[in-house]
């Protein structure tokens, strides 16, 4: 029955959590839209679509911040050289309107001329955020974020720094970005990137925020970038990917008004995945544009790190008799492969008031 289950429908609950499933990256990239659009007659609508190609990691996340409104765009993996027809199928289901927007299909990096004919096609204009490689491309998106202004004061006003070679520990960053709109730029280790520099230096009054731990992003590159920036610098750290994703879901700036800010017991909602999965972690990423607007935290298959249990517990309400809301909500990202039943069940027991 499950199997059959599985073959029908996107995802699969228990009270307090939302399994999204899939077999592979395409197939739950599609089912994650479906949850969030489930008609093309709904008032979220989309009015455009970001095309990114399923090459690494880098081209989803620079993308990311487009999400925002007011383009309000899902992100949609392709095959860098050919559209799989469910893909296809989807695009044409989600039926981007086009309003606010230059074209119903964001093309972000090295996509095939093929895809883009197919495309227009169909009747979808197109045009291209493109780059000779993921920092250029990351710089071409904060341009283009800034000409379709944020809606948001965060979106405006921010700018995070993630690494070039290691995605566990930059991938929350994609959360908050489509929440708020705010652009992603790269670094390496221990030296930043000319490209980045100059978009630093062009935009030295943004606040920047550094999401990583010193492993991953030095603090000569923490420091660096305070001498060119005239405003607040920090850093969302910690020891281990899991700490880096609940100190973000954790982190406020008065200041700039950037965080999330779960800090309180309260009926708080968030995305659960492996940290070695960044394809299904990514394409989760509209969850924090729509619905519930959930951050990622990270599990594994067979244990709930201690970061993030201890993190969920003390932000989950009081418990009420009879139950009453607030209520815990998660969105577990993956079939069965990559986190099993018991795991679901798990998070259930974790999440329920």
């Amino acid at each position: 029955m499950c199997s059959t289950f599985t073959n029908c429908m996107p995802a699969i609950d228990t009270v307090n959590t939302t399994r999204i499933l899939g077999n592979n990256a395409f197939t739950f990239n599609n089912y994650v839209t479906k949850v969030i659009y489930p008609s093309s007659k709904v008032k979220w609508r989309p009015n455009a679509i970001i095309l990114v190609p399923l090459t690494s990691y880098h081209y989803g996340l620079l993308a990311s911040p487009l999400i925002h409104f007011p383009i309000n765009a899902p992100l949609i993996f392709t095959n860098a050289n050919y559209l799989l027809q469910e893909t296809f199928n989807e695009i044409i289901r989600l039926s981007p309107t086009g309003k606010n927007v230059p074209a119903k299909i964001l093309i972000v990096g090295p996509v095939s001329q093929i895809i883009e004919w197919q495309l227009l096609n169909a009747g979808l204009s197109a045009i291209r955020i493109t780059g000779n490689d993921p920092i250029h491309a990351a710089s071409e998106a904060m341009e283009f974020r800034y000409e379709m202004t944020p809606e948001s004061r965060e979106g405006r006003e921010n700018i995070m720094i993630v690494s070039a070679n290691d995605y566990k520990e930059c991938i929350p960053a994609s959360y908050y970005s489509a929440h708020m709109g705010v652009p992603i730029l790269f670094t390496y280790r221990d030296e930043l990137p000319w490209v980045t520099k100059e978009k630093l230096i062009k935009y030295n009054d943004k606040n920047v925020f550094i999401i990583g731990g010193e492993q991953t992003i030095s603090n000569h590159v923490l420091n660096e970038i305070g001498h060119i920036v005239k405003a607040n610098v920090d850093r969302i750290g910690g020891n281990t990917s899991y700490e880096v994703a609940v100190n973000f879901s954790k982190y406020y700036s008065q200041e700039s008004m950037f965080g999330w800010n779960i800090n309180t017991k309260g009926g708080w909602a968030f995305c659960f995945g492996t940290s070695n999965n960044w394809t299904y972690n990514l394409a989760a990423c509209t969850f924090a544009h729509l619905g519930k607007h959930s951050p990622l935290l990270y599990t594994e298959p067979f244990i709930i790190p201690k970061e993030t249990s201890n993190y969920i517990l003390s932000v989950k309400p009081v418990e009420n008799h009879p139950p009453k809301p607030e209520f815990m909500h998660g969105f577990v990202l993956g079939g069965f492969y990559q986190i099993p039943s018991d795991m679901q069940i798990q998070l259930e027991e974790m999440l329920n008031v």
